[in-house]
Parts: C-alpha cells; sequence; structure tokens
C-alpha cells in the first residue's frame, strides 16, 4: 500500500490519498495573483467606459453626420425649389408668343414641365450634398488626429471618429435617398392625378356640350369646329390659344404668356372676355361660340325675291321690336352689327336695299346674334343670306357647307314672278314694279336648291320650310289675292290653285318634313316692324326649341 512519507499508510491509519504525481499544492503561485487581478480591473473598466461613454459619444457622432447631410440637401433642395434667401431655381423659358408646332402661348402647368426641370436640378445640385458632407468630414478628421501627439490616444480616436462618421453619412445617404424616392412618387401621383382629372374635365365638358346640343361651325368658312381656337382678352396681347380644355398648360385655368388669366371650361365660363377664331381660316368668330347651341338659318330664294330686306326686318324686330317675343337679343359681332346698320338704316328710310353680292375670295358671313329667351338657356343664331345668284349654281352653292347645320329653312317667293299675278296687274303697274320683279319661276328655282342642298349632304326630310310671299306691300291689292288670307293653309290652296304652282307646293311637302307659309311685308309703317314679320319669327324661334311668347 503506498502511503505519505513519514506517515501512516494508505487504507491502514485513515487520511485522504496524496494528489497525482506531478500536481501543484497550490495553483497560483506567490506572487501571480495581482496581474491577473489587474488586467480583469482594466478590462471591466474599458467595457464600462466603452458601453457608457464610447459607443454614445460613436453614435451622437453618426447622427450628427446623417442629420448635416440631411440638413445639406434639405437646404439645397430649397435653394433648387427657390425657396429662402439663397434661392436659385432652375430657369423655365418664357412659353412663345404665338403657337408653334405643339407648343401653346401659355405656360405650362406645373406638373407637366416645371416639376421635372426642377427634379433635374434638385438632382444636380442638391444630390450631392451627402459626399460633399463626407469629404468635408475626412478632410477635418486627418487634420484633426492625423500626426498628433500623443498617436498612442490620437490615432484611436480619430479612427473611431472616422467610423462613426461613415455610418452616419451612409445613414443619411439612405434618408436622402428615400426622399428622393418619395418626392419623385408624388410628382408623378400628382401628375397622374392632373392629368387623369384633366382627361375626366375633358369628357364632362363634351358630353355637357353634346346634351346641351352645342355643335359650332365657323359662319366664315363654314366648317364644323369641335373647339375654337381664342385670344388672350388682356390689353395689348392678342396672343392665340389653339386649344384652352384642361390638359398640360391648366386643368381649370392657365396662365397666358402676357400673365393673364384664361379660362379652360367654356361651357361653365362661358370665355365671354376671350374672342374666338376658327381654327381652320382664322377668322374671328362669334362671341360665345362654342358655349351655347347654335341655329342656322339659311335665307333662300333667287335674286331679287326681297331676302335681304326681309332678312333685315327679322333681325330688326328681334332687336328693336317684339319680335324675340320675350327674348333679349344682341349682336355677338361687330362684323354683323356694322352689315346690319346700314340695311336697317334704308330700310327705316323706305329705300330699297342692294342685293347680296359675294366677293370672290371673300367669306360668306352670317348675320349672328345672341338670344336669351325668358326661360331656357342662350342660342347663338346665324342668319345667312346667300346671293340670289349662287343659289341658282350647284358648283356655287357647294361654297355654303353651313346649310348642313340648318333645320329651319327661309325660302323666298316673290309674287310679281308668278304669272298670274304678273297678268292681273294693269301696264302702269307692271311698268313700276318691273325692276322689283324677279325673272326667275318660283318652281325652278325652288327645285334647283332642294337638288344642291340635298347634294350638300342636308337631310331635308328632317328640316322645316318657312315659305314667305315677300312684297306684300305691292300686291295685297291685287284681284287674283284679294280673297287670299295670312293662314298657311289659305295661302297653300292659292299656290296650288290659282297660282298654278301645285308642282312646287308638293316638291316642298314631299322634300321637307314640316311646311309654313306666310306673307310678309318687308316695308315699315310709322317704324313698326309688320306683324307678318313677327309671326314668322316667332315660328321660327318656337321650332328652334326657343321658349318664347308665341304659339306656332
Amino acid at each position: 500500500m503506498s502511503g505519505y512519507a513519514g506517515g501512516p499508510p494508505y487504507g491502514a491509519g485513515g487520511g485522504y490519498p496524496p494528489p497525482p504525481y506531478g500536481y501543484r499544492t497550490n495553483p497560483v503561485p506567490p506572487g501571480e495573483g495581482f496581474a491577473v487581478g489587474c488586467g480583469c480591473l482594466v478590462l471591466l473598466v474599458a467595457a464600462v467606459l466603452l458601453s457608457w461613454l464610447i459607443v454614445p459619444a460613436m453614435a451622437l457622432t453618426g447622427l450628427a453626420a446623417a442629420g448635416h447631410c440631411l440638413y445639406a440637401y434639405l437646404s439645397r433642395l430649397a435653394s433648387a425649389m427657390g425657396i429662402g434667401p439663397r434661392a436659385a431655381p432652375a430657369a423655365i423659358p418664357p412659353p412663345p408668343d404665338r403657337p408653334s408646332g405643339r407648343a401653346e402661348p401659355a405656360y405650362t402647368h406645373y406638373l407637366f414641365g416645371p416639376a421635372l426641370v426642377d427634379l433635374r436640378h434638385a438632382a444636380k445640385t442638391a444630390l450631392p450634398a451627402p459626399a460633399e458632407v463626407a469629404r468635408a468630414y475626412d478632410l477635418w478628421i486627418r487634420r484633426a488626429f492625423q500626426d498628433r501627439e500623443p498617436p498612442w490616444l490620437m490615432v484611436p480616436i480619430g479612427i473611431m471618429v472616422w467610423i462613426s462618421m461613415a455610418f452616419g453619412v451612409m445613414a443619411g445617404v439612405m434618408a436622402v435617398g428615400m426622399l428622393c424616392v418619395l418626392q419623385v412618387t408624388v410628382v408623378l401621383a400628382l401628375a397622374i392625378t392632373v392629368l387623369a382629372a384633366g382627361q375626366v374635365l375633358r369628357v364632362v365638358d363634351r358630353a355637357m356640350r353634346r346634351v346641351k346640343g352645342i355643335r359650332t361651325r365657323c359662319q366664315s368658312c363654314h366648317l364644323p369646329v369641335p373647339f375654337p381656337s381664342f385670344e388672350c382678352a388682356a390689353e395689348g396681347c392678342g396672343r392665340r390659344h389653339r386649344d384652352v380644355r384642361p390638359g398640360r398648360y391648366g386643368i381649370l385655368k392657365r396662365w397666358c404668356g402676357c400673365g393673364a388669366r384664361l379660362p379652360t371650361l367654356l361651357i361653365m365660363s362661358g370665355g365671354a372676355a376671350m374672342r374666338a377664331r376658327c381654327p381652320h381660316c382664322g377668322e374671328t368668330m362669334s362671341k360665345g361660340a362654342g358655349t351655347m347651341p347654335e341655329i342656322v338659318i339659311p335665307v333662300l330664294g333667287a335674286a331679287t325675291t326681297g331676302k335681304t330686306r326681309l332678312m333685315t326686318a327679322l333681325v330688326m324686330g328681334l332687336l328693336e321690336g317684339p319680335g324675340g317675343h320675350g327674348a333679349t337679343t344682341e349682336f355677338a359681332d361687330e362684323e354683323s352689327e356694322n352689315a346690319y346698320r346700314g340695311l336697317a338704316d334704308k330700310l327705316r328710310a323706305g329705300v330699297h336695299t342692294w342685293k347680296t353680292i359675294k366677293a370672290r375670295d371673300a367669306p360668306l358671313r352670317a348675320y349672328s346674334l345672341h338670344l336669351r329667351p325668358p326661360t331656357g338657356g342662350p342660342r347663338l343664331l346665324h342668319v345667312f343670306d346667300a346671293p340670289g345668284e349662287l343659289v341658282g349654281k350647284s358648283e356655287l352653292l357647294r361654297e355654303l357647307r353651313y346649310m348642313r347645320a340648318a333645320r329651319t329653312f327661309l325660302f323666298t317667293l316673290d309674287p310679281l314672278s308668278i304669272d298670274a299675278v304678273w297678268e292681273s296687274l294693269d301696264p302702269a303697274e307692271r311698268t313700276r314694279f318691273a325692276q322689283l320683279r324677279s325673272d326667275a319661276a318660283p318652281d325652278f328655282v325652288f327645285g334647283q336648291i332642294v337638288q344642291n342642298i340635298e347634294g350638300l349632304g342636308v337631310q331635308t326630310g328632317r328640316a322645316r320650310l318657312a315659305v314667305a310671299l315677300t312684297k306684300d306691300d305691292l300686291v295685297r291689292a291685287c284681284p287674283v289675292l284679294e280673297d287670299v288670307g295670312d293662314g298657311s293653309d289659305e295661302i297653300r290652296r292659292w299656290l296650288e290653285g290659282p297660282a298654278g304652282l301645285d308642282g312646287m307646293v308638293r316638291a316642298m311637302r314631299r322634300s321637307f318634313d314640316e311646311v309654313r307659309f306666310f306673307r310678309t311685308s318687308s316695308w315699315l309703317t310709322d317704324g313698326e316692324i309688320p306683324d307678318s314679320v313677327l309671326d314668322l319669327s316667332g315660328w321660327i324661334l318656337v321650332k328652334e326649341g326657343l321658349r318664347v311668347h308665341h304659339s306656332a
């Protein structure tokens, strides 16, 4: 049995066995415990400093760097957007003075042009801000901590500051990137929303125009005008805008190059302050064109049948007498007013008016009036006085494309051109009326007119015809007419019988949906419009849908 040296053997006298051979009884030699304890203490103090001082300091440094990047970006962004004392926005080119290509003489809506310019300008000037902040921090750290004493302290501090700055700049770059994405997203979302709103407003405007029956034609070239061009109403401007509807130049309003605001929804604003022009021929259109329903009344007949006098009397009754039957009437353009004044003076003076002559290249303009009935919406009335020489020539009549928009036609018939009437006059009256008589046979002229206007595509079967026997003041005492009343049926029976124009009457009733006959005189009595003219104007207005004080 083994045992301790000098002691009782193991297992014989009790006690524990000795440790294995080679082990020391004291694992820490004398003098070594102090060094190990100091190392642990240093590590503990370092951990405390790291967690309570250095890490927060580095975090604050990183936050400061990130905030600096964000501040630099936002300040430059404000400058690029034209905000603040150091505003330096991108230059926006002014609009052209006249339409060029697709460009209009108006400022583009911010979201359809300037916003993209601002985004590019901001990306060029504001996005580099974080990189410049990083370079500035790097230069400052090198100057502050490199080659400084003591190096064992300054170098670690500089490294920690640089690492903090690097993480802060990366965080700032991420924040700036998210702001850029947010800015672009907001601009795109707004642009899409505004674009959709503009298209919706266009559809609404088109639908309202269709519901109100607004179909516009130029009274000069007679072509359909889906939407007129408009001139700016500002004094001294006159810039022409081809299309003022909601779009890239404005949704509810647009800004002209002169700075004036123009409406885009004419159906609501009326566009009364702007002068409309035809986009086809460039001629001035009537005030209110494109904003209200239009009525087209062609006055047709052979030369010397009294078309111009009758038309002047009709307009005079609408403007100055009870011919409006409660409707307020005014001229829609200066050209109509100037042409009317000369004719009205001759009518009041009791002298004959000149016949309508169309110049070779000059357009045949209408006499345009604004009608505001007692109830209901306003109307734009166009009365066309076609030259007598024109209606009998198919190659010339086709120039009068305005007839395609007409639903009521006025045919003037000179009683003096009817053989039965002319033969019933005594020789003295024939001599006196010879210069006033139309040479063309009424049935022949009417046949030519119907043939030609149907050739223009006019659906006469859906239109109305007013037949006016003119010059009633000259023939009322004629023996062949003395028993004929003023009613439409009486006049029709007389034309079918004694007048010998039964073929013409049948053609009228076969070609048109409704035919009405009138005996009219354009001779003023004590300055008053004859009742026959007032009856004619009232019938036309009622048939065109105006709610006036007249029973057709």
